[in-house]
């Protein structure tokens, strides 16, 4: 009697079932774009994470996709090519929900026009058993991977992973596969009803470039490229105070002083943790160069901010000032290596971080032996410059550990981006691994994603007396510069890189799961700053070689280097000594 009920209940909720599930599906012409296989990625809620999804294969050129649940609330969603990324593979954004039943069609080319072609009249959407590879295709890894499938209806999964096609005979998923080189996997299911469905899942080992001598050189991260190490000039500042407005004050000649002799340091756009989790979040501060210069009395330094994350899936890119820098009390941190003989870890007596009252954020251990704390507004609060006491740590109360520069203005913003920068190099994506950062793959030219306006940049003016340190001493040995990018307690970025900032970047803020962890976690800081000054070798001296003889490079300070990549370089052969740039 029981059976009999569940049967005659099965058989009238069975097709409203059915029917519900058809009310979600759409279409897709592949007559234009003529991809081997398609996928959809669609945002807002529900929505995809990027690339999104593969898409069922009806008959030829149709492909059909259904949605898990009611769509009627995605706000927008796009075509591409199953596996591959990059605007030849995706058409461009359709805007608003799509309509269930209707067929869209993609114009063809780079991020070709989406065109509503109304009704489906063909065959309807059979129903096929979808696996779910978690990590998701097109996942790169660094030494190996792990990879769990899912399947729903529940059936066999048989795959291959040396890129043919499985069939029925291929090899049935049992436990998670772990891949130590770039692999294609490939599935096929096959549903109660003898439907078929095939999926591809990509996963590619990137080529990871190590640091050499605590520095990250790629084609985009240089520090002291081309063996720039600031300039020996004086640099035309002029700070004015604006007191009732959020950037309170202003470097006024700051975007015609510099250039471009005067880099020290390039970063890279996107690189700081809201780029991975939490774009949503305003204002952004995100470091990308670093120029130099001095003279008698001064030590000059500029640092460039872009603006180059937010929320694409949200309100899109900031139509008014709430992404700069200055639209909060935040802090801009600077750390110096001034003496090779001093260095400190920037912790206060009670061992919190400086300007901290409740923990230890950001230590550091590279050398930094002078660090300057100011806020986002300058000349708010009480900037200052903080040393080492006798016990290696600051004392606010004694002058010696803590020194401010008196209530002239010395640092200030402009708004927009030097003339000397052409490019803006950043990963294509967000939300990518922080890995990627240490290869020169995916990296794309954002220069063009928002006004040169948008962008800010900060000039500040150090007296030499006040950082204990003279024009000859940077002549002579130079000095060190890091730029540290922080939101909440704890750092999220900095310029030159540091592995540090990303190491909990896609881990929950416990007071915000919505962004990201780097706000509270400690980071420590090893990698090296960017040099000013010191002697550089300026000639090539030219002594008899030994052309077999196998070449050793050094650095400019004379540190053995054994995988030299881009930078300066002392090279010897032999008896042969000449300088060389990579």
């Amino acid at each position: 009697m029981k059976s009999r009920f569940l049967s005659i209940m099965l058989a009238m909720f069975l097709p409203a079932l059915t029917a519900m599930a058809q009310s979600y599906t759409i279409y897709y012409d592949n007559s234009e774009t003529q991809w081997e296989s398609v996928g959809i990625h669609y945002w807002s809620n529900p929505g995809t994470n990027w690339p999104g999804v593969e898409i069922d294969h009806i008959e030829g050129n149709i492909w059909a996709y259904t949605f898990p649940s009611d769509p009627s609330t995605v706000s927008g969603f796009l075509f591409k090519h199953a596996t591959l990324t990059g605007d030849s593979y995706q058409t461009a954004d359709y805007s608003g929900a799509p309509k269930a039943g209707h067929i869209y069609k993609g114009a063809g080319g780079e991020k070709g026009k989406v065109t509503d072609e109304g009704d489906y009249s063909g065959a309807p959407a059979p129903t096929t058993a979808t696996v779910i590879a978690s990590p998701r295709t097109g996942s790169r890894f660094s030494d190996e991977i792990t990879v769990t499938l899912s399947v729903n209806p529940i059936v066999d999964i048989h795959y291959t992973t040396d890129g043919t096609m499985p069939t029925a005979a291929s090899p049935v998923y049992t436990s998670p596969l772990t891949f130590t080189e770039s692999t294609e996997l490939r599935t096929l299911t096959v549903t109660d009803e003898g439907v078929e469905k095939s999926q591809t899942f990509i996963y590619t080992q990137r080529d990871v470039i190590p640091m050499v001598d605590r520095t990250l050189t790629t084609d985009y991260y240089r520090v002291n490229p081309d063996g720039k190490n600031g300039s020996n000039r004086t640099v035309n500042t002029k700070f004015t105070r604006y007191t009732n407005t959020n950037y309170q004050c202003r470097a006024d000649n700051a975007l015609s002083n510099w250039t471009d002799d005067d880099l020290i340091c390039q970063g890279v756009a996107r690189d700081i943790a809201s780029a991975f989790k939490g774009q949503h979040e305003y204002p952004v501060i995100d470091s990308y160069a670093i120029y130099a210069a001095y003279d008698a009395e001064n030590l000059y330094l500029g640092v460039q901010y872009v603006y180059a994350v937010w929320d694409a899936g949200g309100d899109g890119k900031s139509d008014n000032d709430r992404h700069r820098p200055w639209m909060m009390d935040g802090r801009i941190m600077i750390a110096f290596d001034l003496f090779a003989d001093k260095e400190f870890e920037g912790l206060l007596d009670n061992g919190n971080t400086i300007w901290d009252a409740d923990g230890k954020y950001n230590v550091m251990r590279n050398g930094t032996d002078c660090i300057w704390l100011g806020n986002t507004k300058p000349m708010v609060g009480s900037p200052a410059l903080f040393f080492p006491g006798a016990n290696g740590t600051v004392d606010y109360k004694n002058p010696a550990t803590c020194l401010q520069l008196g209530s002239e203005p010395y640092y200030g913003v402009a708004d927009g981006l030097l003339p000397c920068i052409d490019h803006i190099w950043g990963q294509s994506e967000l939300g990518y691994d922080p890995e990627e950062l240490r290869t020169n793959d995916g990296f794309v030219d954002l220069i063009d994603e928002v006004a040169r306006e948008k962008h800010s940049f900060y000039e500040w003016k150090f007296p030499l007396a006040k950082l204990g340190i003279t024009e000859q001493h940077i002549k002579d040995n130079g000095i060190g510069v890091m730029v540290i990018d922080t939101y909440g307690q704890g750092a999220i970025g900095s310029t030159p890189y540091d592995p540090t900032v990303f190491d909990n970047a896609a881990v929950s803020y416990s007071k915000d799961p919505s962004t990201s962890a780097e706000k509270e976690d400690m980071d420590i800081f090893t990698a090296r700053h960017a040099r000013i000054g010191g002697k550089t070798f300026g000639s090539v001296i030219e002594l008899p070689a030994d052309s077999d003889a196998p070449a050793e490079y050094y650095t400019i300070e004379g540190l053995r280097v054994n995988n030299p990549s881009h930078g300066l370089y002392i090279v010897r052969q032999g008896s042969k000594v000449s300088k060389v740039i990579l």
